[in-house]
């Protein structure tokens, strides 16, 4: 019993604490914005890259 009681112990230090989790929040939270404000101006881009390249297509190949 002693020795459970003492690797439980020796296990416990180890542990997140509230504000531990806390910090990891904010953290996980601000890259997860960064990567959103990333992706949505890689989107963005693509998407007028296309349209670019579509009218420049039609214009191109359609008859005036």
């Amino acid at each position: 019993m002693q020795t459970r009681i003492a690797r439980i112990e020796a296990i416990i230090p180890t542990l997140a604490t509230r504000e531990d989790l806390a910090r990891l929040e904010g953290r996980m939270s601000r890259a997860i914005q960064h990567v959103e404000s990333t992706l949505h101006q890689e989107l963005t881009s693509q998407t007028w890259l296309i349209v670019k390249w579509v009218s420049g297509l039609l214009v191109t190949l359609l008859p005036s």
